[in-house]
């Protein structure tokens, strides 16, 4: 005999479904937690597989995102290198932009340049600044230093360029001290000073006094003067500052002058150098 096949209408599995759902609502809660404890030993397996498979995933997504710890710091210092050059750049800018706003300087241009070394202790007082990237560099122009002359560029190679400093022992500049209106030359002592010799007594020099170098030796009177080192420029420039005033040992009625840098060459972090011919 032939089993009967049984239909269940939707409607009435519908049915059953809602008093299924009724019964369990107004069932008593220490009945229905035992049914709720029930279903999860009997389904504790998949269950708490299909839990472990979502927590991996999100997991596997959350360190997609995550970048290594090295790459992390590694970017962090770039991102420190890139503020300090950037910071830099703007310092060398707001320096430029000081010149150009000076009289002196109007209309010139200037190349900064980073020092090297500086060696004032030598005997050969000279400093190596940074060439690389520096279009315009040549022999002979002034390098400045605080808005100070502190020597001109004597030799420029691939990625740096050498500073003669004035207080080099070869290094020489006709100067003007003071509002004392009469030239002298000055040249190098070779320990970070410089002398301007054989003064009269009558001008009274006095320890601080500004010196000023004629650099336009067209107007100095020592245009014929081959040991000259230095280019053309339109107005005096602060040099140095009188540190020393003695009588001269050549002549006792005259004074020889030491000459300080107006500036600590030994901390300068950078220079300007003049690129000559621009000016109007």
């Amino acid at each position: 005999m032939a089993r009967k096949h049984i239909k269940i209408s939707r409607r009435m599995l519908f049915t059953w479904f809602v008093l299924s759902g009724l019964i369990l609502l107004f069932a008593p809660q220490d009945l229905t937690g035992k049914f709720q404890l029930g279903f999860v030993r009997i389904f504790r397996w998949p269950l708490s597989m299909g839990g472990d498979l979502v927590l991996t995933a999100n997991t596997q997504q959350q360190f997609q995102n995550v970048v290594p710890r090295r790459e992390y710091d590694k970017l962090l210092n770039h991102i420190d290198n890139l503020q300090e050059t950037l910071r830099r750049q703007r310092e060398k800018n707001e320096k430029i932009k000081g010149y150009n706003n000076t009289y002196v300087w109007e209309g010139t241009d200037y190349v900064i340049a980073d020092v090297i070394t500086a060696d004032i202790k030598d005997p050969r007082n000279e400093m190596t600044v940074d060439y690389r990237g520096k279009a315009g560099l040549t022999k002979g122009q002034f390098v400045l230093g605080d808005n100070s002359i502190i020597g001109t560029i004597s030799d420029v190679s691939s990625g740096a360029a050498r500073v003669k400093l004035f207080t080099d022992p070869t290094f020489r500049i006709p100067v003007r001290i003071g509002e004392f209106n009469f030239d002298r030359m000055m040249h190098g002592n070779g320990d970070n000073t410089a002398k301007v010799p054989l003064v009269p007594a009558k001008y009274k020099i006095k320890i601080g006094q500004s010196v000023l170098a004629l650099t336009n030796n067209r107007k100095s009177g020592f245009l014929d003067d081959p040991m000259i080192i230095g280019r053309f420029l339109d107005a005096p420039v602060l040099i140095g500052k009188v540190a020393k005033v003695e009588k001269s040992r050549k002549a006792p009625l005259l004074l020889d002058i030491t000459v300080r840098p107006a500036c600590d060459i030994e901390k300068l972090e950078d220079v300007a150098v003049i690129i000559m011919g621009t000016k109007d």
